[in-house]
């Protein structure tokens, strides 16, 4: 893996990060745990005097939280880089740090960035380049103008189609200008998705799905009815009653409020680490919940599967094009 050339990519997605517009040398803060020390310091190394960036390092775990919150006022952009879902006792809200910096960080939540979990996974997330990604990116939307019909099917019998007519405008996460940096996705959402899918992957939220099943070796089977889901089986111990749960816990919860597609070609595998580059792994998501107030948004990330458009393949392991 060429770290060089990760962190290279990962500053030109930080000079093109909403909060830095217009701000020259931008003041960066770079917070951080010690398993995340030799990152952020090469990141300021290799950043140099040649960027636009002006960068301070402090430890999240040994700082007094009145200064981090001082820092965090102070900066133009702050990037945290610790462990949560991944530590052998998680909190839903984070480390204790996180949990005294809740009123600050909510304040300043637009000039904020988390690489929560990421660990050396950093490094794959930003190994493609802008200019790979951008290009998968915008053909495929290109392609869905297109198209008339997005189906998904897979070896476990699995399928779901959605009808192009009822697909909102495709959102292009491509790294520049996204206040979440790591690149590779389209998102849209329809209220037309119809199918019966047998999930096999994994799940990212803030309910601990992901640190309880891992990656789902046998399926999560889910009833789509415009959609909605309807019914689910099964034969995870736990996971039916667990996943019931939630469903019921909000109508909203039901509704796929979210249908995502990952173009990051460096994300090569799942790993259950609940963390944000999962998100950016190829092939399809389902975005459940978020769509009504006391709702939870729970991604559904499925390890594999072919993606059609007319069934035509344009993504069955890597993209047809």
């Amino acid at each position: 893996m060429d770290k060089q050339r990760a962190i290279s990519h990962f500053l030109y997605y930080l000079e093109h990060h909403p909060a830095l517009a217009g701000i020259n040398p931008a003041k960066v803060l770079l917070g951080h745990t010690a398993d995340y020390e030799a990152l952020t310091g090469t990141i300021a190394e290799q950043a140099g005097d040649s960027q636009p960036f002006r960068f301070s390092a402090m430890r999240l775990d040994l700082e007094p939280a009145e200064r981090l919150a001082r820092a965090i006022a102070d900066s133009d952009l702050y990037i945290f880089f610790y462990d949560s879902s991944t530590l052998p006792n998680p909190r839903p809200d984070g480390p204790e740090f996180v949990r005294a910096l809740q009123g600050v960080m909510a304040e300043n939540w637009k000039k904020s960035l988390l690489f929560k979990d990421y660990g050396d996974y950093f490094y794959d997330t930003f190994s493609v380049t802008p200019q790979r990604i951008a290009g998968l990116n915008s053909h495929l939307i290109q392609r869905m103008s297109h198209a008339t019909t997005l189906s998904f099917k897979d070896d476990h019998g699995s399928w779901f189609e959605a009808p192009m007519h009822s697909i909102k405008k495709w959102t292009d996460i491509n790294g520049v200008g996204n206040f979440d940096l790591a690149p590779g996705e389209i998102a849209t959402h329809s209220e037309a998705i119809n199918g019966q899918v047998k999930f096999m992957g994994t799940f990212l939220s803030t309910i601990p799905f992901a640190r309880k099943y891992g990656v789902l070796e046998s399926p999560l089977e889910l009833w789509i009815e415009n959609s909605t889901i309807r019914k689910i089986a099964t034969d995870v111990p736990g996971l039916e009653h667990d996943f019931n749960k939630y469903l019921e816990a909000n109508p909203s919860n039901r509704r796929i409020e979210e249908l995502g597609i990952g173009t990051n070609e460096g994300v090569k595998a799942l790993y259950a680490r609940n963390a944000g580059f999962e998100e950016r792994h190829c092939g399809l998501h389902l975005g459940l919940g978020g769509g009504a107030k006391g709702s939870h948004h729970l991604d559904l990330i499925f390890s594999s599967g072919v993606l059609a458009l007319d069934d035509e393949p344009v993504f069955d392991g890597r993209f047809v094009f």
